[in-house]
């Protein structure tokens, strides 16, 4: 497991997606235990009624079973990705749209090593 990960980049639905898949394979109350919060806190989570807080993120990235990683760094890729298109949809000016592809090219290229 990746030893950092921008879980306080990570959008409110991530979270929730990703406590979905956590639930695909535990009860409330053992997820409770581990992540050491209220089943009560839990069930918010699932009813969408509060997100799981930046901790809570960091906790969920240090209990997952190998079964679970990819799939969850596949759900926070794409969650980085959808803001980018959403950055990139919204920028107007060109010279931030030139700005942002050197800043993707450098992304790219440490990628590619």
């Amino acid at each position: 497991m990746p030893k950092y990960l921008p879980v306080h980049w990570l959008s409110k639905e991530a979270r929730y997606r990703i406590i979905d898949v956590l639930l695909s394979t535990r009860t409330i109350k053992s997820l409770a235990t581990e992540l050491g919060i209220t089943r009560n806190a839990v069930r918010k989570y699932i009813s969408r009624e509060t997100h799981p807080s930046d901790e809570v993120m960091e906790k969920v990235f240090e209990i997952i079973a190998p079964y679970e990683e990819e799939r969850l760094i596949k759900l926070v890729i794409d969650d980085i990705v959808e803001a980018l298109k959403t950055l990139v949809n919204g920028l107007d000016e060109e010279q931030y749209r030139v700005y942002l592809r050197e800043k993707l090219r450098e992304v790219l290229g440490k990628l590619e090593r």
